[in-house]
């Protein structure tokens, strides 16, 4: 069956349920809200748990909220005989320096052990030699750039394209679900190129501050695929189903449910192709995006 944010996010409602309190404490310790609220924390690790992956590869970690979320569901990936790797890759040293000595009193030991998060720089980085062996690949796209997205699009891409995987990209946000009063400019000029900035750019149904938002689209219409949004798929598969939106909200609550999800997805998975790759060469560029 094939996967769907809100697909996942119902069918792990009794996981979501069981794991309340270590998602909590996973949130608190990485205590960067602002960054991955608690239900998109959810959201990841509902995805991850159901699309079960051998490899969750991402891209950007910062203090590492998506990082715990892959994490979590690598452990209990693991127990249910499906076991997950996760390869995270960031320049930052956040990560290992404020976030790990947070975690160590609210995880086991051996919680980690999924875990390989390096610091490097994306660009110049062997996903060749990494995606070996690989067979279902979940990739989270959170690092940002027209470079970040060229090494994405150009290399990772054609690497698992093969392969049974999904692409979530965070930062994102669909307009269609967006409160009105965030059409208006208030006072900001025009976005000019600089992710993450407080100047936001639409495009078709994506409101955005990063470069990705640009290039995916460019990608996906090039390559046939259809780029949607947890938002959309969450108010198809759940909202417009009273007694699972009833269901949803009764068992998870308002810090683990939510309508919305602000992120987007893909898998060129959804027709043979042939597709078109832009060309990437390594080492051509240097990453500044973690």
């Amino acid at each position: 069956m094939a996967f769907t944010p809100a697909k996942a996010y119902w069918n792990q409602r009794l996981v979501l349920a069981r794991s309340r309190d270590r998602i909590l404490a996973l949130s608190g310790a990485v205590n960067r809200p602002s960054d991955l609220p608690a239900y998109q924390f959810a959201q990841l690790f509902a995805s991850a748990t159901e699309f079960a992956p051998d490899l969750i590869v991402e891209l950007g970690r910062g203090l590492g909220n998506s990082t715990c979320s892959f994490t979590e569901a690598a452990n209990q990936l693991s127990v249910s005989s499906s076991p997950c790797r996760v390869l995270s890759l960031c320049n930052s040293s956040a990560w290992e320096e404020e976030t790990v000595p947070r975690l160590r009193p609210v995880v086991p030991t051996g919680w980690f052990a999924p875990l390989d998060a390096l610091r490097c720089d994306i660009l110049q980085f062997d996903f060749a030699k990494a995606l070996a062996g690989a067979r279902r690949v979940l990739l989270f796209w959170d690092a940002h750039g027209f470079e970040i997205a060229e090494c994405v699009l150009g290399a990772i891409l054609p690497a698992i394209a093969s392969r049974e995987h999904v692409v979530i990209m965070h930062d994102m946000s669909d307009i269609r679900y967006g409160a009105r009063e965030l059409t208006d400019y208030s006072g900001r000029g025009l976005w000019k190129g600089v992710s993450a900035g407080d100047a936001r750019l639409r495009l078709g149904i994506v409101d955005s501050a990063v470069a990705q938002a640009i290039s995916i689209q460019d990608f996906t219409s090039r390559n046939r695929i259809t780029l949607d949004s947890a938002d959309h798929s969450i108010d198809l598969e759940i909202v417009q189903v009273p007694e699972r939106l009833d269901e949803m909200r009764r068992m998870l609550g308002e810090e683990l449910f939510s309508q919305q999800g602000h992120w987007f997805w893909f898998t060129l998975n959804e027709h043979p192709g042939p597709y078109t790759f832009p060309q990437f060469k390594l080492g051509d560029n240097s990453s500044k995006s973690g």
